[in-house]
């Protein structure tokens, strides 16, 4: 069936048109109880890691004995990225990024196989723990903290864990709860008199300590033989038999150890006030709904808190489903309010019933896309709601132009149900080519890859999904109800819309001609002027007058605060230094508040890790670290750069303090503005290199905390088997091994005790294990003697490194800075480091460099960004030239794309923003929404020519016909972006330069549309006559020659 014969049949049938529109309706209200609700779109970054623990290993024995066997396999798999390794103090880890088309089971199956071929991995080393990542975001975080030991409150977190997890929530991860431990403490003297080494005693436990099955007895009834003897508390451990004397004397572990439960003591703590705390951090899965996971959390937080202990203390903060709601609400508000005023401007601009239908196919669209959303597999966030407040004018647009042009049939004398089937009829393939090029211009959004590209991926996907609801609106619904509209007799306008027709008609008929008119005849100056103001506009952005930033972080209700200090400083020094940055925080809340207090809602600080995101944590004595959440951002006068200074100034280093760092958390994009990364040669070399960089960029105003992730390890104690104990048999592997179960203690025994894994470790007492301890260490030979240490073994001073990163293959060093976006700009930072600073450090010390984090992710964008728009264009001349049927008519159409940066740039100018990406963005949407008015209106002066108008009278009868519907058009897509344009929330301020962009581009091209439209026709028709003149003279020239032969 054609068009028009589907058209027809809807206008034509009773009811047809309004069961299509209950059906969209329906649709759409049935979706919105589905669809999933959250703060941003689903990031899937595709990574598997691999983990091997080596206790006791230093950074430079992970990453030569480890990373360099394991790097080789993985790396030039198929579909990877890039490979990340790091080597720690008892740890490699390696993330394996791949590309976001991968077959992820296929990619694990084969990582597998590789590592599983390596045979070169230290005995020592665990086995590598294969893993691939699934993404998760955080619902919320529950502190718990109190008078109550670690082991109790423990019990309490995972009692409510368990709970949370039996209603419905996906994950939950216990922060500050460390493993379980038994360790059995033997002194060195009692280990001689018993002619045993830690190792032995270690297997000794292992072999007792057991439960094994032990076959069937078989016969008339069958039963089950079964060996037990599993110990898994400290008396049954300690009654494991060590000795037996042949007078039937025994010795039990008891007699000669020490046995307690513990916990690791390599991993963090939780504080909170002074107190123990542990924190159970609550994510979801991407398919969850973040709002029914927090009314699952909220529910039973409700219900449980009143039962527990009044002195245990809950705190629930971080809930990232506050700031779903609030932020989206913040849009729908925004939303209705542009809805509001785009109705408005319909009313004043049609007749009552018309501007009410044209209205109608708001809602209707926009539930039917909601569906659509649904079915394509998206969410409603904050994104995919600003596409939709940004579609809200687009919407009505395809509405007005089928409404408009039935009305005109209408008034010409149609009877109703074929004025509005012509009108219908008639605008259908210009309509349609203008959805086909906001498509075009749309869908290239999807080619930007890496984080930015799937955080606005939903731009797109809503603008079609709008698109084709619009269109089945305006072309399926609304004519039908049309139809009824112009069956009823319309009422006298009321005396606002009379005025403004009166004016309106005044000026379309009066000064509006005129301009056009002086626009075709001084057509050459017009396109000058046009021009002029673009070169200006570009000039603004080269000259600095409007600055750009890659990606503006909503501020930040959540600050981190880090001390480091050296590598061997002992633990208590790192909490005492957390005690500090707690008092310095009540005092700086006190000064910002006049002691009235109320800024800070809740803090949680760690010993033993650094307060950050989950993917950069890293652990260590040396490292302490809180957590600090402020009243949202709306609800508090004081700014969190404020709250930033404050604190810092407030904080007493103690001795020994390497750094001291506080920076809020960022939205958007991983990584850091200033991120740069030095690669190639040693990590002597590399940490060279870095100090002299980070040196040089300090000296740049508004930068601050720079530092490497290359620290320093603790001081080391290198050991070498000399000749006299290489003589008595001892290898380096034996000397380690033994030293490493006196120090690092003996693994016993893993095993299972409720829901945890609970490590059984066989040591000497920590308390008398010092440096001292080491040289009276004995160690036993081959043959059974015991030798201490100092005797056959070369002891001597060194230092190395706590971390080597690698990336594919080659070390690298990352150096970062904070940078104050007031004082500075990070891109010209980078370019002034590039022209001077760079090279002659990577020459000095042989390195090469590259810019990483957000520099990276900006020159991928505009990449991506810059084939995007060859693709949108190209497909948007091709659709012209389809309609047009000409090749000459869509360059006039298009060359209006252009000047919709003098909007954006003035806009951005007036607003006091600056150019983001979000920005150029938008600008790449707009191409397809500017060329819309052009279309309609070159369209409508082809048509007046055809009727054997001249020219220029086609041009000004075409620009009189159309200016109410290119107006309103724009208008309605102007007004629908009004209430954002001036939204005050800190938390929408990352999306009003798209508003912007929007917002003034096209404001400002629809003027240069009514005016260098009308030029462009005219320069073109120059053209053509100055092309005719020449062939009609070589014409003529040809001819003469011809006749002076003859």
């Amino acid at each position: 069936m054609s068009p028009a014969g589907l058209i027809g049949l809807f206008v034509r049938h009773k009811n047809a048109a309004n069961l299509l529109m209950a059906l969209m309706l329906l649709g759409g209200l049935f979706a919105l109880m589905r669809i999933n609700t959250q703060l941003f779109p689903d990031l899937n970054i595709p990574v598997i890691t691999i983990t091997v623990a080596w206790p006791g290993a230093s950074a430079e024995d992970v990453e030569s004995n480890i990373l360099a066997a394991i790097e080789p396999e993985v790396r030039f798999l198929d579909s990877i990225k890039r490979v990340q390794a790091s080597g720690v103090e008892g740890a490699g880890f390696l993330f394996i990024e791949f590309e976001p088309d991968a077959d992820m089971q296929r990619a694990l199956s084969e990582i597998e196989s590789a590592v599983g071929r390596i045979t070169t991995l230290p005995d020592e080393s665990e086995r590598p723990v294969i893993t691939q990542i699934a993404p998760h975001e955080t619902v919320s975080r529950i502190m718990l903290t109190g008078p109550f030991s670690e082991a109790a409150l423990k019990s309490y977190a995972k009692r409510m864990r368990d709970d949370l997890l039996s209603r419905g929530v996906d994950k939950i991860l216990l922060v500050g709860a460390r493993d379980e431990e038994i360790w059995v403490e033997l002194p060195q003297y009692e280990l001689q008199r018993l002619d045993l080494t830690y190792e032995e005693v270690a297997r000794r436990i292992a072999q007792s300590s057991q439960d094994l099955p032990s076959g069937t007895i078989e016969g008339g009834f069958e039963q089950q033989l079964r060996s037990l003897g599993l110990a898994q508390t400290t008396d049954k451990i300690g009654a494991i038999e060590l000795r037996a004397a042949g007078s039937g004397e025994k010795i039990l572990l008891r007699d000669v150890a020490t046995i307690r439960e513990t916990f690791d003591a390599r991993q963090a703590t939780g504080h909170s006030a002074g107190k123990p705390a542990i924190q159970l951090h609550i994510q979801r899965s991407a398919t969850a709904d973040a709002l029914e996971q927090a009314e699952i959390v909220d529910d039973y937080l409700k219900q449980t808190i009143p039962t527990l202990p009044q002195t245990l203390e809950v705190v629930h903060f971080d809930i990232q489903a506050s700031l779903v709601r609030e932020r989206i609400m913040l849009l729908v508000r925004n939303g209705a309010g542009g809805l509001i005023l785009v109705l408005a401007t319909l009313f004043l601009f049609l007749n009552g019933r018309l501007a009410f239908w044209v209205g109608a196919g708001i809602p209707i669209a926009m539930t039917a896309t909601i569906g659509l959303m649904l079915l394509s597999g998206q969410t409603v966030n904050m994104v995919s709601l600003f596409a939709m407040i940004m579609t809200l004018g687009v919407i009505v647009d395809d509405a007005i132009v089928v409404g408009e042009h039935a009305a005109y049939r209408f008034e010409r004398g149609l009877p109703p149900l074929e004025a509005a089937e012509a009108g219908a009829v008639r605008m259908f393939w210009p309509v349609m080519a203008s959805s086909l090029t906001t498509m075009a211009s749309f869908l290239p959004i999807l080619l930007v890859g890496d984080v930015i590209g799937q955080m606005f991926s939903a731009i797109p996907m809503v603008v079609v999904a709008v698109l084709i609801a619009s269109l089945v609106e305006c072309f399926l619904i609304l004519p039908g109800h049309l139809r009824g509209t112009f069956n009823r007799k319309e009422k006298k306008p009321g005396r606002l819309r009379a005025g403004f027709n009166r004016r309106f008609d005044q000026f379309r008929d009066g000064l509006f001609p005129r301009t056009v008119r002086f626009a075709y005849e001084w057509r050459y100056l017009t396109i000058a002027g046009a021009v002029g103001l673009f070169i200006v506009s570009v000039g603004l952005i080269v000259g600095g007058r409007v600055g750009f930033q890659f990606f503006p972080s909503p501020e930040s209700d959540v600050v981190y605060a880090n001390a480091t200090f050296s590598p061997g400083m002992p633990r208590k020094t790192s909490e005492a230094m957390l005690h500090e940055m707690e008092r310095a925080l009540a005092v700086a809340e006190d000064k910002l508040t006049g002691g009235k207090g109320g800024l800070v809602r809740a803090s949680y600080g760690s010993v033993g890790s650094n307060a950050a995101p989950d993917f950069l944590s890293v652990s260590g004595d040396h490292l302490s670290g809180i957590t600090v959440e402020l009243v949202p951002s709306d609800a508090r006068d004081i700014r969190t750069a404020e709250f930033v200074t404050a604190w810092r100034e407030a904080v007493k280093p103690l001795p020994g303090i390497e750094r001291i760092t506080i920076n809020p958390r960022r939205g958007g994009p991983p990584g850091r503005d200033i991120d740069i990364r030095l690669r190639g040669g040693s990590p002597e070399t590399l940490k060279a290199a870095a100090n002299e960089l980070k040196a040089t960029l300090a000296r740049f105003p508004g930068i601050s905390d720079v530092e490497d992730d290359l620290p320093y390890g603790k001081q080391e104690v290198l050991l070498s088997v000399t000749p006299r104990g290489a003589a008595l048999g001892f290898t380096t592997e034996s000397v380690g091994r033994q030293v490493r179960a006196a120090f690092q203690g003996a693994i016993a025994k893993r095993f299972a005790r409720g829901d945890e894994e609970v490590t059984l470790r066989v040591q000497a007492p920590k308390d008398v294990m010092t440096a001292a301890a080491l040289r009276d260490l004995y160690l036993r030979a081959p043959d059974g003697s015991e030798v201490p240490l100092s005797e056959v073994v070369a002891i001597e001073q060194g230092s190395g490194f706590a971390r080597i990163r690698r990336q594919d293959g080659a070390r690298e060093v990352a150096i970062v800075a904070e940078i104050n976006p007031e004082v500075a700009n990070a891109q010209y930072v980078l370019e002034s480091l590039r022209q001077s600073g760079l090279p002659e450090i990577t020459a000095k010390y042989g390195v090469s460099y590259v810019f990483a984090g957000r520099a990276e992710e900006q020159a991928n964008t505009t990449a991506d960004m810059v084939f995007g728009a060859q693709i949108a264009l190209s497909a948007i001349y091709l659709i012209l030239a389809w309609v047009f049927a000409s090749y000459t008519r869509p360059l006039i159409v298009m060359f209006i794309i252009p000047f919709g940066l003098i909007g954006a740039v003035f806009g951005h100018l007036l607003m006091g923003f600056n150019l983001t990406m979000m920005s150029f963005i938008a600008l790449l949407g707009l191409a397809g929404i500017l060329v819309n008015d052009s279309i309609i209106l070159v369209g409508t002066i082809d048509e007046h020519v055809a009727r054997g108008k001249a020219l220029v009278e086609a041009v000004v009868a075409g620009c009189q016909e159309r200016l109410r519907a290119i107006i309103l058009t724009s208008a309605t897509t102007v007004v629908g972006l009004l209430p954002l344009l001036f939204e005050t929330s800190m938390q929408a301020r990352f999306l009003i330069p798209m508003a912007i962009t929007l917002a003034f581009g096209l404001a400002s091209a629809t003027m240069l549309v009514l005016g260098v439209v009308p030029a462009l026709i005219g320069i073109v028709d120059d053209a053509q006559r100055l092309v005719m003149r020449l062939r009609g003279r070589k014409q003529t020239g040809t001819a003469l020659s011809k006749g002076a032969a003859e």
